[in-house]
């Protein structure tokens, strides 16, 4: 199997990959100037983990990388513009969803949740008409969820639509009432519809746990910066009602692990854990985090299979027997995908 694959996603972890993890972490929460600034590797290791305009100063990065980075959150920023107002324009309603959650860091897409199927027909009717868009190529979960991804001419941010916050569409929360809690606020000077922020920190689990299936530095960042302005209740009952009490659990020690090996304390996550375990008890999968602390943070994959299927359990329990049957159906698929995306030549799998 090829290394680079393995390295790529995060199956290999050495320990001067866990020192680099470390290093780079600590500087950052604690804003303490890196030794080795400019260190190839680091920068490499920022970008990866899309934090790297708040790496700038440990970093002391060069004005040419600096200036790159400002120009793809420029872009994302025009987006965001051309398509909400297109949006508002013609009366669909959506939020964005994670893209502006790192500023100054923006990923490589600009995402919508759009949760009316009236609305999603619409939307995706507007972008292929009137502005030209070039539709890509969506994974088997993907199809699945409903999910919508392409590229407006001129623009190299992705822009993608969501039906809802999942994987392969087992259900975690209700996307109306995510929306009918949406709220406006200013980023970079400009009115933004968000989600609520209670909601923002749950979406950010859901991605990072069941789709994305790894913690980058900027989840441990953001999960600091979100839970600011939301009570601990809020967000337990969120992920309560979303059967994934064992996901946040899991999610929560991850950060704790490296905040812990940073030697970096926060008051409001440690209250944000304690009332987690008070509520849900012990984290019940801690044979899986025996692993090095190297970033992004690959979940080790009998971890995930649990994850799946603990929830998978609840909702068959409580009734959501189409979710519970699309989390047995997630086990094989990861799998199916590994094999797949390790002897293909792009190393994605094309199936999760």
């Amino acid at each position: 199997m090829r290394g680079s694959f393995l390295e790529d996603i995060g199956g290999v972890k050495t320990a001067r990959k866990e020192a680099d993890s470390l290093v780079l972490t600590e500087a950052i929460l604690k804003n303490k100037p890196i030794k080795s600034a400019g260190s190839s590797r680091l920068v490499k290791l920022a970008k990866k983990n899309k934090v790297l305009l708040r790496a700038a100063a440990v970093l002391q990065l060069p004005a040419t990388e600096m200036s790159d980075a400002k120009r793809g959150v420029d872009e994302a920023m025009r987006l965001y513009d051309l398509m909400s107002n297109a949006f508002e324009t013609q009366g669909l309603s959506f939020a964005i969803i994670k893209t502006f959650d790192s500023m100054p860091d923006v990923g490589h897409d600009v995402d919508f949740l759009v949760s009316s199927p009236r609305e999603m027909a619409a939307a995706k009717f507007l972008l292929l008409g009137k502005y030209k868009a070039d539709p890509q190529g969506r994974t088997h979960c993907d199809k699945l969820l409903g999910k919508f991804s392409c590229f407006l001419p001129g623009f190299k941010h992705d822009f993608e639509l969501y039906p809802t916050i999942s994987q392969l569409g087992e259900t975690h929360l209700d996307p109306a009432r995510v929306m009918k809690d949406r709220q406006k606020a200013k980023v970079e000077g400009r009115g933004v519809w968000l989600t609520s922020d209670p909601d923002r920190v749950l979406i950010r689990v859901i991605h990072a746990m069941f789709r994305h299936n790894f913690l980058k530095l900027s989840d441990i960042l953001d999960f600091l910066e979100l839970t600011r302005g939301v009570t601990p209740r809020e967000v337990l009952d969120r992920v309560e009602n979303a059967h994934i009490q064992e996901a946040f659990l899991f999610y929560l020690a991850s950060i704790g692990r490296f905040l812990s090996a940073c030697q970096f304390e926060s008051a409001r996550f440690a209250e944000m854990s304690h009332a987690a375990e008070k509520r849900f008890g012990a984290d019940r999968l801690g044979l899986f985090r025996r692993d090095r602390l190297v970033l992004p943070y690959r979940i080790p994959t009998m971890g995930l299979v649990m994850l799946f299927l603990l929830k998978g359990a609840r909702d068959a329990s409580s009734g959501r027997r189409k979710s519970a049957l699309k989390c047995l159906v997630a086990p094989p698929l990861i799998v199916i995908d590994f094999v797949s995306a390790a002897f293909r030549s792009s190393g994605r799998g094309m199936v999760w």
